[in-house]
């Protein structure tokens, strides 16, 4: 009779197990997602709206990259569709785990989106997902210490090499011209995307070692030491701009609410021309909702997951979606939406997608994320050699996704 009890109780746990994984019955839809409640919220309410018959559960999953490569082709156990920053579409479409958007939702309902977005979703020809909305980094700056707020204040840069004599004039050890996270990969692409570099080339092998991407970093290097060198993470960064002792800053729109909480005057200005003419150019992170190809199998369940995504091309709803995370959104006609218009975050990051760039998508940049960092501490931290460093990181990146093939 125990072991009787004993086996039924592992039943009901492997199907409790199940049920955490892929969420409810059939009759259920599930989205896995790594949202804020604010974001979910608009989610659900344009689906009761649009489809008040169709029954669709929201599930927050922490470690979506993990869970989706272990049950992404189990019908059991994966969603039906998830929403998630584009950079892992590349992994996800090699393991065949995703449905072409194209067979889900005509193109012309969803091609007029701001450009970088649509580029974001797309991995070898395919387009794998419906960009929602997105965001790139900022350049922020103070306006009661710098800009044309008062006459009296200095003048804002608009070229690195006024910034850099901003720096050497401004910064005393107490005061800070112009700080970011100077050694993280994320930030630090700005430099190397406007001189041209690339930190992982199309066909998938690194470009550490490239002659644009040296000498963005050698260029790069004088920066640095008008800046805290060893202590140049977002918790300093932010710190020092909302205790005004840092004049500039480039950060992402998620700075801005602590800010204007702070009683900083904030500005958001474009970023500043390097010497070869171009502007810094930043990663852009792009949030969208893609489909599982295993859950598409059957028509009928197809055509319901169809109709959920089609609920979220809706301008209203993007915009909705844009003001609560504090992002641009994806649709061009959303910028006409009323609350969006005229927003100065919607619209800094709308004028910032002209230059920025798509983070890559392919499976190799988890690897050039850290071999990245690991050059960025050694040439800005340290002091190493800037082309001998970057040649030996070239060759670590190469080793390992060789190992990977």
């Amino acid at each position: 009779m125990k072991k009787r009890i004993a086996l039924t109780l592992a039943g009901l746990l492997a199907v409790a197990g199940l049920s955490s994984c892929g969420g409810s019955d059939d009759s259920t839809l599930v989205i896995w997602h790594d949202k804020t409640d604010a974001v979910v919220e608009v989610l659900q309410k344009a689906i009761a709206e649009k489809l008040p018959e169709e029954k669709v559960e929201f599930v927050r999953r922490d470690s979506m990259t993990d869970q989706l490569k272990l049950v992404g082709n189990d019908p059991s156990s994966c969603p039906d569709m998830y929403i998630f920053a584009h950079d892992k579409i590349g992994l996800f479409a090699t393991l065949g785990i995703l449905e072409d958007l194209d067979s889900l939702i005509d193109p012309s309902s969803y091609e007029e989106s701001v450009p970088l977005t649509l580029e974001a979703m797309e991995y070898e020809g395919t387009n794998y997902g419906l960009p929602l909305y997105y965001e790139t980094t900022l350049f922020l700056y103070n306006r009661d210490l710098v800009g044309d707020k008062d006459p009296s204040l200095p003048a804002l840069p608009s070229t690195t090499e006024e910034l850099y004599a901003y720096m050497q004039e401004y910064t005393d050890g107490r005061r800070y011209g112009f700080v970011e996270q100077h050694s993280t990969p994320y930030y630090a692409s700005a430099w190397i995307n406007g001189y041209g570099g690339e930190i992982l080339h199309e066909d998938g092998t690194p470009g550490l070692s490239d002659e644009a991407v040296v000498e963005s970093l050698e260029y790069h290097k004088k920066f640095i030491d008008y800046m805290p060198r060893t202590s140049a993470d977002y918790a300093t960064v932010n710190t020092l701009f909302l205790e005004e002792s840092a004049d500039m800053v480039i950060g992402g729109p998620w700075m801005i609410p602590s800010a204007l909480e702070a009683g900083i005057d904030i500005g958001v200005a474009p970023m500043p021309t390097l010497p070869n003419g171009k502007p810094l150019s930043p990663y852009s992170g792009v949030q969208g909702i893609q489909a599982l190809k295993i859950k598409c199998q059957d028509s009928g369940r197809k055509e319901r997951i169809k109709a959920v995504m089609e609920c979220f091309l809706d301008p209203a709803v993007q915009g909705e979606l844009a003001l609560v995370s504090g992002c641009a959104p994806a649709l061009e006609a959303a910028y006409e939406v009323e609350g969006v218009k005229d927003n100065t975050i919607v619209k800094a990051i709308q004028e910032q997608a002209a230059t920025a760039i798509p983070m890559p998508s392919r499976p190799e940049m988890d690897i050039m994320w850290s071999e990245l960092g690991y050059l960025l501490t050694d040439v800005n931290m340290n002091g190493a050699d800037v082309e001998e460093t970057a040649d030996k990181y070239q060759a670590e990146a190469l080793r390992l996704i060789e190992q990977m093939q």
